[in-house]
Order: structure tokens, then sequence, then C-alpha cells
């Protein structure tokens, strides 16, 4: 994963933690002034791209994770098994890969990696959803000015 962020940083290009803390928005977002609407959009759009861009990532160190655990388990078996064997042996052998230290260990880092990765997804859909709802009462407000000076000629 750090290849692909240097890869990243060559072309100048940053995954920077927005200045401002989590936006949550207020109870009623038709109270906020334009300005304070516009802020609340700006900061809600960078806080989305930053969690999305922590989506990326988390989504590559889970499949990395996964990998890892999947060729530990299968040099297990490869060296379990020897010459080739079937039936219970290989029953046997699957039930000691799944068991072992390693195995176990790897296991429990894909699990929070995978964890983690679908709070990020979980996080990201929340500030989806509100920069919808903010975009959507800018909208409304832009509409309902352009009525206003049709109506009043202004």
């Amino acid at each position: 994963m750090s290849s692909a962020l240097e890869k990243f940083g060559k072309f100048g290009i940053e995954f920077k933690r927005p200045d401002a803390n989590h936006v949550e928005l207020p109870a009623d977002i038709t109270l906020l002034s334009s300005e304070q609407l516009a802020e609340l959009f700006t900061k809600l759009t960078a806080w989305a791209d930053y969690i999305a861009s922590d989506l990326v990532l988390a989504q590559i160190a889970e499949r990395e994770s996964l990998r890892n655990k999947t060729v530990a388990e299968n040099r297990l078996l490869n060296s379990k098994m020897g010459t080739a064997v079937r039936g219970e042996r290989i029953t046997l052998v699957k039930a000691q890969v799944s068991i072992d230290d390693a195995v176990l260990a790897l296991e429990q880092k894909y699990e929070e990696k995978y964890a983690y990765r679908k709070l990020v997804e979980m996080l990201l859909g929340n500030y989806e959803r509100d920069l919808t709802l903010v975009s959507r009462e800018i909208t409304r407000r832009s509409n309902d000015q352009r009525a206003l000076r049709k109506d009043y000629g202004i």
C-alpha cells in the first residue's frame, strides 16, 4: 500500500485531513444564512473527499491482509500435505491449518481491516447524505431567488 501512496506523492497528491473538525448538520439547515450554508457545504465536501480516499486505502489494506492470510494458509497446506493425499487427510490438514496460530493471527488482522473498512464506508455514506441535504437546500434557495427575480423583474 505504501508504494501506491509514494506514487501519488510523486504526482504531488497527498491525502490531507481537512483543517476543520468533523462536521455535523444543525437540526434545521434552513435557518442557516447562505454564507453559513456555503461554508458547511465546503467543509462537508472536504471531509467526504478525505474519507473517500481513506476508504480506498482501507480497501487496499483489507485486500493485502486477506492475501497475506491466503498465502500463509496455502504455504501451510503445502507443507503439511507432502505427497498428494485424498479424502479425510485433506480435511484434517485443512482443519489444522485453520487453527494454526499464525493463520489465526492473520485472520484477526484481516477482520480488523474489514471492520475498519465497513466503518469508513458508513462514515462516507453519512457525509454523502449530508452533502445531498445541503446541496438540495442550496438549490432550493437558488430556485426561490430566480422565482423572485422573475416575479418582480429583479
